[in-house]
Protein backbone atom coordinates (compact mmCIF):
# COMPACT_ATOMS: atom_id res chain seq x y z
CA UNK A 1 0.00 0.00 0.00
CA UNK A 2 2.74 2.50 1.19
CA UNK A 3 4.47 1.27 -1.91
CA UNK A 4 1.53 2.47 -4.83
CA UNK A 5 1.27 5.60 -2.53
CA UNK A 6 4.72 6.45 -3.49
CA UNK A 7 4.34 5.45 -6.89
CA UNK A 8 1.32 7.72 -7.39
CA UNK A 9 3.53 10.51 -5.96
CA UNK A 10 6.25 9.68 -8.51
CA UNK A 11 3.75 9.43 -11.45
CA UNK A 12 2.05 12.71 -10.41
CA UNK A 13 5.27 14.38 -9.69
CA UNK A 14 6.42 13.72 -13.69
CA UNK A 15 2.96 16.16 -14.60
CA UNK A 16 3.06 18.72 -11.92
CA UNK A 17 1.39 21.50 -13.62
CA UNK A 18 -0.89 19.05 -15.21
CA UNK A 19 -1.69 17.78 -11.72
CA UNK A 20 -2.29 21.16 -9.82
CA UNK A 21 -4.61 22.02 -12.53
CA UNK A 22 -6.53 18.71 -12.38
CA UNK A 23 -6.40 19.47 -8.09
CA UNK A 24 -7.85 23.06 -8.51
CA UNK A 25 -11.71 22.20 -9.18
CA UNK A 26 -10.94 19.75 -6.18
CA UNK A 27 -9.62 22.58 -3.67
CA UNK A 28 -11.58 25.46 -4.69
CA UNK A 29 -15.02 23.09 -4.22
CA UNK A 30 -12.91 21.86 -0.62
CA UNK A 31 -12.64 25.61 -0.11
CA UNK A 32 -15.95 26.79 0.11
CA UNK A 33 -17.51 24.06 1.68
CA UNK A 34 -15.10 24.11 4.66
CA UNK A 35 -15.02 28.11 4.59
CA UNK A 36 -19.23 28.41 4.59
CA UNK A 37 -19.63 25.34 7.22
CA UNK A 38 -17.22 27.19 9.62
CA UNK A 39 -18.10 31.16 8.68
CA UNK A 40 -21.77 29.56 9.62
CA UNK A 41 -20.83 28.04 13.06
CA UNK A 42 -19.12 31.56 13.81
CA UNK A 43 -22.15 33.35 12.83
CA UNK A 44 -24.31 31.23 14.57
CA UNK A 45 -22.04 31.88 17.58
CA UNK A 46 -22.51 35.49 17.15
CA UNK A 47 -26.52 35.16 17.46
CA UNK A 48 -26.35 32.83 20.12
CA UNK A 49 -23.87 35.71 22.68
CA UNK A 50 -26.31 38.37 21.13
CA UNK A 51 -29.50 36.78 22.37
CA UNK A 52 -27.90 36.03 25.52
CA UNK A 53 -26.87 39.70 25.84
CA UNK A 54 -30.78 40.86 25.11
CA UNK A 55 -31.79 38.74 28.47
CA UNK A 56 -33.07 35.06 29.31
CA UNK A 57 -36.69 33.85 28.15
CA UNK A 58 -37.91 37.12 27.32
CA UNK A 59 -41.10 37.49 25.28
CA UNK A 60 -42.44 39.98 23.01
CA UNK A 61 -46.17 41.23 23.22
CA UNK A 62 -47.00 43.57 20.53
CA UNK A 63 -50.41 44.91 19.42
CA UNK A 64 -51.78 43.20 16.45
CA UNK A 65 -52.83 44.97 13.59
CA UNK A 66 -55.41 43.53 10.99
CA UNK A 67 -54.29 42.48 7.53
CA UNK A 68 -56.70 44.42 6.15
CA UNK A 69 -59.63 46.90 6.57
CA UNK A 70 -62.41 44.24 7.00
CA UNK A 71 -60.23 42.18 9.63
CA UNK A 72 -59.22 45.16 11.43
CA UNK A 73 -62.86 46.33 11.40
CA UNK A 74 -64.55 43.71 12.23
CA UNK A 75 -62.04 42.56 15.29
CA UNK A 76 -61.41 46.55 16.37
CA UNK A 77 -57.78 45.53 17.41
CA UNK A 78 -57.30 47.38 20.83
CA UNK A 79 -53.78 49.32 21.58
CA UNK A 80 -52.05 48.06 25.09
CA UNK A 81 -52.18 49.53 28.07
CA UNK A 82 -51.30 49.40 31.64
CA UNK A 83 -53.96 47.36 33.22
CA UNK A 84 -53.00 44.37 30.08
CA UNK A 85 -49.68 44.48 32.38
CA UNK A 86 -51.05 44.15 35.39
CA UNK A 87 -53.36 41.38 34.04
CA UNK A 88 -50.04 39.64 33.30
CA UNK A 89 -48.55 40.18 36.81
CA UNK A 90 -51.35 38.92 38.07
CA UNK A 91 -52.45 35.96 36.19
CA UNK A 92 -49.40 34.30 34.65
CA UNK A 93 -47.66 32.24 37.26
CA UNK A 94 -45.19 30.71 34.35
CA UNK A 95 -44.01 34.76 34.39
CA UNK A 96 -41.65 36.38 36.66
CA UNK A 97 -41.68 39.57 35.23
CA UNK A 98 -43.03 42.09 33.18
CA UNK A 99 -42.97 45.75 32.07
CA UNK A 100 -44.34 48.31 29.25
CA UNK A 101 -42.71 49.76 26.72
CA UNK A 102 -43.03 53.73 25.77
CA UNK A 103 -41.01 54.57 22.16
CA UNK A 104 -39.36 57.94 21.58
CA UNK A 105 -37.08 60.15 21.13
CA UNK A 106 -36.26 63.71 22.25
CA UNK A 107 -33.15 66.39 22.01
CA UNK A 108 -31.00 65.58 25.13
CA UNK A 109 -29.33 68.98 26.60
CA UNK A 110 -26.58 69.52 29.22
CA UNK A 111 -24.99 72.88 28.98
CA UNK A 112 -23.57 72.94 25.24
CA UNK A 113 -23.25 69.85 25.08
CA UNK A 114 -26.22 68.20 23.00
CA UNK A 115 -28.10 64.96 21.09
CA UNK A 116 -30.66 63.31 19.28
CA UNK A 117 -31.35 59.93 21.29
CA UNK A 118 -33.58 57.40 22.33
CA UNK A 119 -36.29 57.41 25.24
CA UNK A 120 -37.38 54.47 26.43
CA UNK A 121 -39.88 54.66 28.89
CA UNK A 122 -40.09 51.32 31.31
CA UNK A 123 -40.48 49.90 34.70
CA UNK A 124 -37.35 48.97 37.00
CA UNK A 125 -37.77 45.11 35.95
CA UNK A 126 -37.23 46.12 32.65
CA UNK A 127 -33.37 46.07 33.74
CA UNK A 128 -33.99 42.91 35.32
CA UNK A 129 -35.89 41.34 32.64
CA UNK A 130 -32.78 42.16 30.35
CA UNK A 131 -30.07 41.61 32.84
CA UNK A 132 -28.84 45.07 32.69
CA UNK A 133 -25.79 46.00 35.24
CA UNK A 134 -25.02 49.63 35.92
CA UNK A 135 -22.08 51.26 35.73
CA UNK A 136 -22.79 53.88 38.59
CA UNK A 137 -25.16 55.17 40.19
CA UNK A 138 -29.03 53.38 40.86
CA UNK A 139 -31.96 52.29 39.19
CA UNK A 140 -35.53 54.54 38.95
CA UNK A 141 -37.86 52.62 41.80
CA UNK A 142 -41.16 51.31 41.31
CA UNK A 143 -42.18 54.77 44.16
CA UNK A 144 -40.28 56.63 41.10
CA UNK A 145 -42.91 54.86 38.76
CA UNK A 146 -46.19 55.42 40.61
CA UNK A 147 -44.89 59.21 41.69
CA UNK A 148 -43.58 59.86 37.95
CA UNK A 149 -41.05 61.07 39.25
CA UNK A 150 -38.45 63.15 36.52
CA UNK A 151 -35.30 60.77 36.50
CA UNK A 152 -32.91 59.01 34.17
CA UNK A 153 -30.57 56.34 33.87
CA UNK A 154 -28.33 56.67 30.86
CA UNK A 155 -26.82 54.44 28.30
CA UNK A 156 -22.84 54.30 28.50
CA UNK A 157 -22.66 55.97 24.78
CA UNK A 158 -25.25 58.99 25.11
CA UNK A 159 -23.22 59.77 28.93
CA UNK A 160 -20.00 59.54 27.26
CA UNK A 161 -21.25 62.31 24.69
CA UNK A 162 -23.37 64.71 27.03
CA UNK A 163 -21.25 64.53 29.58
CA UNK A 164 -17.61 64.06 28.73
CA UNK A 165 -15.45 63.45 31.56
CA UNK A 166 -17.67 64.60 34.37
CA UNK A 167 -20.10 62.19 36.48
CA UNK A 168 -23.56 62.60 36.00
CA UNK A 169 -25.04 61.80 38.87
CA UNK A 170 -27.41 63.93 40.33
CA UNK A 171 -26.91 66.38 37.32
CA UNK A 172 -30.00 67.59 35.93
CA UNK A 173 -30.84 66.92 31.60
CA UNK A 174 -33.45 68.22 29.72
CA UNK A 175 -35.26 66.47 26.99
CA UNK A 176 -36.70 68.97 24.58
CA UNK A 177 -37.02 71.07 27.03
CA UNK A 178 -37.81 68.92 30.33
CA UNK A 179 -35.71 68.54 32.87
CA UNK A 180 -34.85 65.30 34.32
CA UNK A 181 -32.51 64.21 37.04
CA UNK A 182 -29.55 61.21 36.27
CA UNK A 183 -29.60 58.75 38.57
CA UNK A 184 -27.65 55.89 37.10
CA UNK A 185 -25.47 55.15 33.97
CA UNK A 186 -25.52 51.96 32.44
CA UNK A 187 -22.44 49.58 31.61
CA UNK A 188 -22.31 49.09 27.80
CA UNK A 189 -24.31 46.28 26.31
CA UNK A 190 -24.04 46.72 22.82
CA UNK A 191 -26.38 45.94 19.87
CA UNK A 192 -30.10 44.73 20.77
CA UNK A 193 -32.61 42.92 18.27
CA UNK A 194 -30.83 45.18 15.21
CA UNK A 195 -30.50 47.80 17.34
CA UNK A 196 -27.08 49.20 17.67
CA UNK A 197 -28.10 52.30 19.47
CA UNK A 198 -29.35 51.01 22.48
CA UNK A 199 -26.15 52.62 24.48
CA UNK A 200 -27.08 56.17 23.48
CA UNK A 201 -30.38 55.67 24.56
CA UNK A 202 -32.27 57.44 27.77
CA UNK A 203 -34.19 55.47 30.30
CA UNK A 204 -36.94 56.78 32.37
CA UNK A 205 -39.66 55.70 34.48
CA UNK A 206 -42.97 54.95 32.36
CA UNK A 207 -45.10 57.30 34.16
CA UNK A 208 -42.57 60.21 33.55
CA UNK A 209 -41.77 59.64 29.85
CA UNK A 210 -45.65 59.18 29.44
CA UNK A 211 -46.82 62.67 31.32
CA UNK A 212 -43.71 64.59 31.35
CA UNK A 213 -43.06 64.38 27.48
CA UNK A 214 -46.77 64.26 26.70
CA UNK A 215 -46.48 61.38 24.71
CA UNK A 216 -49.54 59.52 26.53
CA UNK A 217 -49.94 55.93 28.33
CA UNK A 218 -50.29 54.15 24.95
CA UNK A 219 -48.18 51.23 25.64
CA UNK A 220 -46.14 50.25 22.00
CA UNK A 221 -44.54 47.13 23.43
CA UNK A 222 -44.47 44.91 26.47
CA UNK A 223 -41.36 43.18 27.49
CA UNK A 224 -42.11 39.79 29.79
CA UNK A 225 -39.67 37.11 31.31
CA UNK A 226 -40.14 33.80 31.47
CA UNK A 227 -39.49 31.77 34.76
CA UNK A 228 -37.14 29.59 32.62
CA UNK A 229 -37.00 28.82 28.69
CA UNK A 230 -39.09 25.61 29.05
CA UNK A 231 -41.65 27.53 30.33
CA UNK A 232 -41.92 29.85 27.97
CA UNK A 233 -44.86 27.97 25.62
CA UNK A 234 -47.05 27.95 28.73
CA UNK A 235 -46.35 31.49 29.87
CA UNK A 236 -47.09 32.81 25.95
CA UNK A 237 -50.64 30.74 26.66
CA UNK A 238 -51.51 32.14 30.10
CA UNK A 239 -50.34 35.85 28.19
CA UNK A 240 -52.91 35.87 25.66
CA UNK A 241 -55.83 34.36 28.11
CA UNK A 242 -54.56 37.21 30.28
CA UNK A 243 -54.96 39.86 28.22
CA UNK A 244 -58.25 38.53 26.06
CA UNK A 245 -59.54 38.55 29.69
CA UNK A 246 -58.15 42.22 29.87
CA UNK A 247 -59.67 43.58 27.55
CA UNK A 248 -63.11 41.71 28.05
CA UNK A 249 -62.52 40.21 24.33
CA UNK A 250 -65.43 38.03 23.12
CA UNK A 251 -64.77 34.43 22.40
CA UNK A 252 -65.33 34.74 18.33
CA UNK A 253 -62.72 37.54 18.67
CA UNK A 254 -59.06 37.01 17.93
CA UNK A 255 -56.12 37.64 19.85
CA UNK A 256 -55.38 41.22 20.18
CA UNK A 257 -51.87 40.90 20.42
CA UNK A 258 -48.32 39.55 18.99
CA UNK A 259 -46.31 37.25 20.78
CA UNK A 260 -42.65 36.29 20.02
CA UNK A 261 -39.82 34.86 22.19
CA UNK A 262 -36.04 34.58 21.38
CA UNK A 263 -36.24 31.54 20.19
CA UNK A 264 -38.11 32.38 17.38
CA UNK A 265 -35.96 34.80 16.47
CA UNK A 266 -33.01 32.62 16.33
CA UNK A 267 -34.71 30.31 14.38
CA UNK A 268 -35.61 32.71 11.58
CA UNK A 269 -32.15 33.85 11.59
CA UNK A 270 -30.83 30.28 11.83
CA UNK A 271 -32.94 29.59 8.90
CA UNK A 272 -31.35 32.61 6.84
CA UNK A 273 -27.99 31.33 7.90
CA UNK A 274 -28.54 27.91 6.67
CA UNK A 275 -30.04 28.85 3.41
CA UNK A 276 -27.60 31.19 2.66
CA UNK A 277 -24.82 28.80 3.87
CA UNK A 278 -26.39 25.97 1.55
CA UNK A 279 -26.56 28.22 -1.47
CA UNK A 280 -23.24 28.72 -1.56
CA UNK A 281 -22.35 25.08 -0.59
CA UNK A 282 -23.93 24.18 -3.60
CA UNK A 283 -21.65 26.65 -5.22
CA UNK A 284 -18.50 24.28 -3.33
CA UNK A 285 -20.33 21.11 -4.75
CA UNK A 286 -20.56 21.89 -8.37
CA UNK A 287 -16.47 23.15 -8.17
CA UNK A 288 -15.93 19.02 -6.41
CA UNK A 289 -18.12 17.88 -9.18
CA UNK A 290 -15.80 19.69 -11.87
CA UNK A 291 -12.58 19.12 -9.93
CA UNK A 292 -14.13 15.06 -10.08
CA UNK A 293 -14.84 15.47 -13.82
CA UNK A 294 -10.73 16.77 -14.33
CA UNK A 295 -9.39 13.95 -11.92
CA UNK A 296 -11.22 11.31 -14.57
CA UNK A 297 -10.06 13.16 -17.61
CA UNK A 298 -6.67 13.08 -16.45
CA UNK A 299 -6.74 9.62 -15.57
CA UNK A 300 -7.73 8.94 -18.49
CA UNK A 301 -5.06 10.66 -20.06
CA UNK A 302 -2.45 9.24 -18.19
CA UNK A 303 -4.14 5.64 -18.82
CA UNK A 304 -3.38 5.91 -22.74
CA UNK A 305 0.20 7.75 -21.58
CA UNK A 306 1.19 4.71 -19.57
CA UNK A 307 -0.32 2.15 -21.67
CA UNK A 308 3.15 0.65 -22.73
CA UNK A 309 3.92 0.75 -18.77
CA UNK A 310 0.54 -1.32 -17.92
CA UNK A 311 1.52 -3.86 -20.53
CA UNK A 312 5.09 -4.65 -18.79
CA UNK A 313 3.70 -4.58 -15.00
CA UNK A 314 1.03 -6.98 -16.71
CA UNK A 315 3.85 -8.91 -17.95
CA UNK A 316 5.95 -9.31 -15.02
CA UNK A 317 2.74 -10.58 -13.19
CA UNK A 318 0.47 -7.62 -12.10
CA UNK A 319 -2.83 -8.72 -11.86
CA UNK A 320 -5.47 -6.90 -12.80
CA UNK A 321 -6.42 -5.54 -9.34
CA UNK A 322 -2.87 -4.25 -8.76
CA UNK A 323 -3.58 -1.75 -12.05
CA UNK A 324 -6.59 -1.17 -10.38
CA UNK A 325 -5.37 -0.23 -7.00
CA UNK A 326 -2.40 1.89 -8.69
CA UNK A 327 -4.75 3.87 -10.81
CA UNK A 328 -7.54 4.19 -8.14
CA UNK A 329 -4.79 5.58 -5.34
CA UNK A 330 -3.27 8.38 -7.97
CA UNK A 331 -6.91 9.63 -8.30
CA UNK A 332 -7.35 9.49 -4.47
CA UNK A 333 -3.88 10.94 -4.22
CA UNK A 334 -4.81 13.80 -6.40
CA UNK A 335 -8.43 14.30 -4.34
CA UNK A 336 -6.86 13.51 -1.19
CA UNK A 337 -4.42 16.37 -1.64
CA UNK A 338 -6.58 18.67 -3.03
CA UNK A 339 -9.01 18.26 0.00
CA UNK A 340 -5.90 19.21 2.28
CA UNK A 341 -5.22 21.87 0.39
CA UNK A 342 -8.37 23.37 0.16
CA UNK A 343 -9.41 22.65 3.83
CA UNK A 344 -6.25 24.65 5.17
CA UNK A 345 -7.26 27.12 2.56
CA UNK A 346 -10.67 27.26 3.65
CA UNK A 347 -10.13 27.59 7.16
CA UNK A 348 -8.02 30.60 6.77
CA UNK A 349 -10.87 31.90 4.44
CA UNK A 350 -13.18 31.41 7.57
CA UNK A 351 -10.76 33.36 9.85
CA UNK A 352 -10.17 36.57 7.29
CA UNK A 353 -13.99 36.24 7.08
CA UNK A 354 -15.13 36.28 11.15
CA UNK A 355 -12.51 39.42 11.17
CA UNK A 356 -13.82 40.89 8.15
CA UNK A 357 -17.54 40.79 9.89
CA UNK A 358 -16.22 41.71 13.07
CA UNK A 359 -14.49 45.57 11.82
CA UNK A 360 -17.95 45.80 9.20
CA UNK A 361 -20.09 45.29 12.23
CA UNK A 362 -18.09 46.99 14.52
CA UNK A 363 -18.97 44.16 17.32
CA UNK A 364 -16.92 41.00 17.94
CA UNK A 365 -17.27 37.94 16.20
CA UNK A 366 -16.23 34.26 17.55
CA UNK A 367 -14.39 32.45 15.49
CA UNK A 368 -15.63 28.53 15.75
CA UNK A 369 -13.93 26.32 13.64
CA UNK A 370 -15.94 23.22 13.69
CA UNK A 371 -12.99 19.78 13.03
CA UNK A 372 -15.80 17.51 11.46
CA UNK A 373 -16.34 20.47 8.51
CA UNK A 374 -11.90 19.18 7.38
CA UNK A 375 -13.12 15.65 8.12
CA UNK A 376 -16.49 15.83 6.18
CA UNK A 377 -14.79 17.51 3.20
CA UNK A 378 -11.88 15.69 2.92
CA UNK A 379 -14.03 12.01 2.88
CA UNK A 380 -16.00 14.11 0.00
CA UNK A 381 -13.07 14.96 -1.57
CA UNK A 382 -12.07 11.13 -1.25
CA UNK A 383 -14.82 9.83 -2.82
CA UNK A 384 -15.21 11.97 -5.63
CA UNK A 385 -11.19 10.48 -6.03
CA UNK A 386 -12.65 7.05 -5.97
CA UNK A 387 -16.01 7.47 -7.99
CA UNK A 388 -14.36 9.43 -10.78
CA UNK A 389 -11.49 7.37 -10.71
CA UNK A 390 -12.93 4.10 -10.77
CA UNK A 391 -13.63 4.34 -14.33
CA UNK A 392 -9.70 5.11 -15.85
CA UNK A 393 -8.95 2.45 -13.48
CA UNK A 394 -11.37 0.11 -14.55
CA UNK A 395 -9.73 0.87 -18.18
CA UNK A 396 -6.52 -0.05 -17.32
CA UNK A 397 -7.12 -3.05 -15.60
CA UNK A 398 -8.79 -4.75 -18.66
CA UNK A 399 -5.98 -4.16 -20.88
CA UNK A 400 -4.42 -6.74 -23.17
CA UNK A 401 -1.04 -6.95 -21.98
CA UNK A 402 0.20 -8.14 -25.65
CA UNK A 403 -1.57 -5.13 -27.07
CA UNK A 404 -0.18 -2.80 -24.50
CA UNK A 405 3.33 -3.75 -25.04
CA UNK A 406 2.66 -2.93 -28.71
CA UNK A 407 1.16 0.34 -27.96
CA UNK A 408 3.60 3.40 -29.59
Amino acid sequence: MIGSVFMAFQALAANKLRAALTMLGTIIGVTCVVALWNIGESGRAFMSEALSAIGQNIIFVSPKHGSDEEDQRRHRYRPLGLGDVAAIEERCPSVDYATPILFGGARAVFGANFRQTGVRGCFPSYFSIRQWELQSGAFFSEADVRSGNRVVLLGAEVAREIFGALDPLGLTLRMDGVPFRVIGVLKAKGAFFGDNTQDYNIYAPFTAAADAMGWGRTVHMIFVSAASRELIPQAKQEIALAIRASQNLAPDRKDSVELQDLGEVAQSVDQVLLGLTMLLGAIGAVSLLVGGIGIMNIMLVSVTERTREIGLRMALGATDLNVLSQFLIEAMVLSGFGGVVGAGLGLGVASGAVKVLSMTTQKEWPLVLNPASVVVALCFACAIGIFFGFYPAWRASRLDPIVALRHE
